[in-house]
Parts: C-alpha cells; structure tokens; sequence
C-alpha cells in the first residue's frame, strides 16, 4: 500500500520516523511545508505528491490538509492524528484556539521566533524536557504561512462529504488540538472511527507509535480496536 504523509506546522518528515518504523512501511511518500507560496501550496503540494492510490495519514495541520484532499480519488483511507477540520473558533464553534491568538503567535514569531518556538514545543509535548525541533527556526516565513493556513482554512462543510473509510487518533491531553475537534469530525463524517488516548499529548505518533500503529493496521484489516 502506498502511503503519503503530511506532517504539523512546521515539521519536516522526521516527525513520522517512529510511526513509520511501528508500521513497518515502505513504499512512504512525506510532504515537507517548505518554501511555501501562499495558503493554497499546501493543498497544491499534496495533490502534486499523491500520484497512485493512497493511505493518507495527516498530523496536527497536515491533518486539515488531509481533510481538504479526502475526495480526491487517489485516497483510499484516511487516518488524522490530533486532527481538526477548522483551527480557530468561531460563534458555532469552540473546538480550537481564538483567532486573537494566532494572530499574536505570528506577531510574537516575528520580535521573538525563539522564545515563540519554543513555546509551542512546549505546549505540543506538555513537559518540561520538550525535545526541541532546531529546523524550525530557519524557516520563519514558512511558519508564518502555516499560521495564515489555521486561520484560513475550514473544512467543515466538507465532512459530510468523505466517503472514505476515516480514522481519528487523538489524545485526550491535547493542548493544541482539543478532543472536540476530533469528535466534531466524527459526528458529521460516515465510515468514521475514533480513537482518544488516555494521558496522552499532541504527537501520539511520536510518544505511543507502536499503540498507533497497532490502531492503524487493525482498522485496515477490518477488525476491532480493543
């Protein structure tokens, strides 16, 4: 099966290693959110990127992406860790950050990017030893358009219109993703499965990769997640 990848704000393909290494997969395709256009690359890169059909797995933003490409008829299965279909809140909708907010985060990223870094790895690990991701810190216009891309981007009125099997991984301490979001997607998707990690954070690819990978290959082979 081949798979593609779409990785948080940010994140390069390494994110995926322990993920990739619990499913032991190889024919693996990574979307990397660098040099970026404007918000619409990020749809337009992944579209470029799935050329056969595809397992799409999307974390955190790539899992908004994954959401915008889930009628494409390359993808066959679609799994989103820490997922949301619209990462801001609005008057209907409180599954997410104020608008406010990122709009600071990207004002503080420009007087401060270091200490703004490294302040959302803390917030994405929820611990003090938070590993750090040092490439971040070069690619600061590209951060920049990912935040733009939060604010944009809303998929919900598409949800109901995903016809392929969907699986939702999310953990239950997640600070920058809330659960809602994730059950917000499953109520108003079909073929949908949702799965909440008890004390678990925003990467649970990365701090559980083998329960994620034994969630993953259950649910494609058609049987229970126990």
């Amino acid at each position: 099966m081949n798979v593609l990848m779409l990785p948080g704000w940010g994140m390069k393909g390494d994110v995926f290693s322990p993920l990739i290494a619990a499913l032991q997969l190889k024919d693996v395709t990574i979307v990397e959110w660098e040099s970026m256009r404007d918000v619409h690359h990020f749809l337009t890169k992944a579209e470029e990127a799935l050329t056969a059909p595809s397992l799409v797995i999307g974390w955190s933003l790539g899992s908004l992406v994954a959401l915008q490409l889930a009628t494409h008829p390359y993808v066959t299965h679609l799994v989103c860790i820490g997922g949301t279909s619209r990462f801001t809140t609005t008057e209907h909708y409180d599954a997410g950050w104020h608008a406010r907010i990122v709009e600071r985060m990207k004002a503080q990223l420009i007087r401060q990017p270091n200490k703004t870094i490294q302040s959302f790895i803390d917030m994405l690990w929820g611990k003090e030893d938070a590993e750090p991701f040092p490439y971040m810190h070069h690619h600061i216009p590209d951060l920049l358009l990912g935040l733009d891309y939060l604010l944009a981007t809303d998929v919900r009125n598409q949800l109901q219109r995903i016809r392929v099997p969907l699986l939702l991984i999310h953990g239950e301490r997640d600070r920058i993703c809330p659960p809602q979001a994730a059950q917000y997607i499953d109520e108003r998707t079909n073929h949908c499965t949702f799965m909440l990690m008890p004390n678990v954070g925003h990467a649970p690819h990365i701090t559980q990769p083998h329960a994620c990978a034994h969630m993953i290959q259950t649910w494609l082979g058609g049987g229970r997640n126990d």
